[in-house]
């Protein structure tokens, strides 16, 4: 038999084991067939692993995957695939990755996040650990972006930036879409289904109008950067309409981690690129309040909540700040009484008492740095400081302003949402970390 015969019995084969696992595994075969694609396409063209990633974010809760009885994201599978890829090609090709002091700063912290799980899973049963391993597989493969971005060619830097900042606004433009089909998720039974029961807010595809905003402020620093670094006025008209947009549905989410998040961001802007940002801010602001009643009640339960705390008032914290407060307490609680290692990467959702282990909040701290010491104590939080301190002083250095004012929001959005190490958010910041600090060690 020729070598062309040969191949021909192997394909017909193939082919046949296919069809013959669909009738019995169409799930399955679907499943792998989609991986065998991916892995495929990023193999053989660099930018379709960041275009997927990007897609595969903006999806949110509508690109979830049940199969044999775990429960995943698309994006979990792109982006480990992408970055576990992108290892395999340096080696294969024997070509030296390059280490600064940001991507030193986070390898520390994958080590002492391995650490903290390995100790952390004396404690837990063996299906804990499983779903502590994923949860940390997922962030390494998220995280890893960070290195993958760094690493592509100059000629598509921008076209990586372009295709997050336009993807973020069809993402929006599919928050309206969705606020108009499911205005009320408690009628729509999804309240059932573990989320909060939200009324006439828009959630986007993440089904949460909290880190929804989180993205969205996000965003629209990056576009404010872009818009007052760009020369072309087809492209600043672009920028233009793309903020409005993000802005648009930033309002309609009505949360105040990403009103605050969106206001340090221009903040950044306004002082270190461009004064009149402070001016429009204050001009947005006012005209948002004054036509949104329900705006202006939201900014004045925040600032009733502040008095409380101050104890100038003797008005109680609303319902979810109450909730928020409880869940620092716990994460508080969790890192004192685990104070070297915590109880391990992911392993928050067996060390908590505060939310139900079936609702979307069980998982980690609503603050993203109680969550990291909580999971992974004194050490990991150190790391983690290390990582962030270095990467703000390297986005200093190069002048990336739409990335600092960025990574100043959702700083400041993830004290009240975990924001940072929400899968979705934590795929584009890191992303967008790559992007603006690469070549920074040169």
């Amino acid at each position: 038999m020729n070598a062309l015969a040969k191949n021909k019995f192997v394909s017909s084969l193939a082919i046949l084991a296919i069809a013959t696992s669909a009738v019995f595994a169409p799930d399955a075969v679907i499943l792998l067939v989609g991986v065998a694609a991916v892995i495929f396409l990023i193999l053989h063209f660099p930018f379709f692993g960041i275009a997927a990633i990007v897609v595969a974010a903006f999806l949110g809760e509508f690109g979830r995957v049940e199969f044999a009885g775990f429960s995943f994201l698309i994006l979990d599978i792109v982006a480990i695939s992408t970055f576990a890829i992108w290892i395999l090609r340096k080696m294969w090709r024997k070509e030296k990755i390059i280490f600064d002091q940001v991507g030193v700063a986070l390898l520390i912290f994958w080590g002492i996040a391995i650490l903290s799980l390995i100790f952390g899973s004396f404690e837990l049963a063996n299906d804990e650990v499983r779903f502590a391993f994923l949860r940390l597989l997922r962030f390494v493969g998220i995280s890893g972006m960070f290195f993958v971005a760094r690493d592509l060619p100059k000629k598509m830097n921008r076209k990586a930036d372009d295709f997050l900042i336009f993807g973020g606004t069809i993402f929006a433009l599919a928050g309206f879409i969705l606020l108009r089909m499911i205005p009320d998720f408690e009628s729509a039974g999804l309240a059932e289904l573990g989320w909060d029961p939200h009324i006439g807010r828009l959630t986007g595809t993440f089904l949460d109008p909290n880190f929804a905003a989180g993205a969205f402020a996000f965003l629209l620093a990056l576009v404010g950067g872009k818009f007052l670094g760009e020369r072309k006025l087809g492209r600043k008209i672009l920028f233009l309409i793309s903020g409005g947009i993000l802005g648009i549905a930033l309002i309609l989410t009505f949360s105040r981690s990403g009103l605050l998040a969106l206001g340090i961001s221009g903040l950044i802007l306004g002082i270190f690129v461009e004064r009149k940002i402070l001016l429009a801010m204050l001009v947005v602001g006012f005209l948002a309040i004054s036509t949104s009643p329900r705006l202006a009640e939201r900014i004045g339960e925040f600032g009733k909540s502040l008095d409380s705390l101050g104890g100038e008032s003797v008005q109680v914290l609303d319902p979810t700040a109450q909730l928020r407060f409880e869940s620092w307490w716990e994460g508080g609680r969790i890192f004192a009484e685990n104070p070297v290692l915590g109880v391990g990467f992911g392993g928050y959702k067996f060390a908590q008492n505060f939310a139900a282990e079936d609702s979307h909040s069980a998982t980690g701290s609503d603050a993203s740095i109680l969550n990291v010491a909580a999971e992974t104590g004194i050490f990991g939080l150190s790391a983690f400081l290390f990582f962030l301190g270095n990467l703000i002083f390297a986005s200093w250095r190069k002048k990336e302003f739409g990335f600092l004012a960025a990574l100043g929001g959702i700083l400041a959005h993830s004290v009240f949402v975990n924001s940072i190490f929400f899968a979705p958010i934590g795929l584009i910041f890191f992303l967008a970390a790559g992007l603006a600090t690469k070549n920074y060690s040169k």
